[in-house]
């Protein structure tokens, strides 16, 4: 798994690819998530068009941190999930709790 972060202004953009698994990968995930929470005070958006295969580790790890970043009144944005990442959040009928956009600057241009 790959995980590249760009800083948006005040906001962070992660561009995660390759596969959100339980054991290191989730792990490695989480670490990013965790990192960008401390660092920031802006939105942190994730694209996850890269994102081969999620399973519920990886999903139980967005879900935790979503309600980490709500704590801090700050938003998790999800940027052009793949077609895997929608259905997975689609079944799991967690599609309506996370703001989900087609591209980069559609979630910027959300007011904040």
């Amino acid at each position: 798994m790959i995980v590249e972060k760009r800083r948006l202004g005040e906001d962070v953009l992660l561009v995660v690819e390759g596969d959100i698994r339980q054991g290191e990968s989730a792990s490695f995930f989480a670490g990013a998530l965790e990192r960008s929470l401390e660092e920031g005070r802006g939105r942190v958006l994730i694209d996850l068009s890269r994102i081969r295969q999620m399973d519920s580790s990886g999903l139980a790890e967005l879900v935790s941190f979503l309600g980490r970043f709500e704590e801090q009144r700050r938003e998790l944005l999800l940027v052009n999930p793949s077609d895997t990442s929608r259905e997975l959040l689609r079944t799991s009928r967690l599609d309506a709790r996370f703001s989900t956009h087609d591209s980069v600057e559609a979630a910027l241009a959300v007011e904040a």
